[in-house]
């Protein structure tokens, strides 16, 4: 059966949230769409997330939020990416880093789809390797589903290209 994933990329404060309101149902229904994620670690005030913007998000209709070097801006979500699993921060963070970088969704259809989130080290401070992370991860995913999805937020285009 296939699948229908939405990504949207780095929704940016207060605009970025307002464009989401206004197109996703839109896009949901014209596309047929399973799945919403969307990059949400600059969506409170242009940098972070807030526990009222993670809400707000799922509410429209975003089913997982993904992170990236900004995730951590706002000192008071962090409970939030501990306890709920529907937000990520990239999976090379250092062991004992709060939170989970990958997790597994089923669509309406009852079709598992694996997420994974990562953080690219060029241009940026210095995590686990993203490409043995990613090895290591997809492993451990493929166990569960074929279907996984990558967000590898990164600065530099070569090392996009690369991963």
């Amino acid at each position: 059966m296939p699948v229908k994933i939405l990504f949207v990329g780095d929704i940016v404060g207060k605009p970025g949230r307002q464009a989401l309101s206004r197109e996703l149902h839109r896009l949901v229904d014209r596309h047929t769409i399973d799945i919403v994620i969307a990059n949400g670690e600059n969506s409170a005030g242009g940098f972070g997330l807030t526990v009222e913007v993670a809400k707000e998000l799922f509410n429209q209709g975003v089913h997982l939020l993904t992170g990236g070097n900004h995730i951590w801006d706002k000192k008071e979500q962090v409970p939030l990416i501990f306890s709920d699993r529907r937000i990520l921060r990239p999976a090379n963070y250092p062991a004992g880093a709060l939170g989970s970088g990958s997790t597994v969704l089923t669509t309406p259809g009852g079709v598992k789809v694996a997420v994974l989130n990562l953080e690219g080290r060029v241009f940026m401070k210095s995590l686990e390797c993203p490409f043995l992370t990613a090895d290591r991860e997809i492993e451990r995913l493929k166990q569960e589903t074929p279907i996984i999805f990558v967000d590898f937020h990164a600065e530099a285009t070569s090392e996009k290209s690369a991963l």
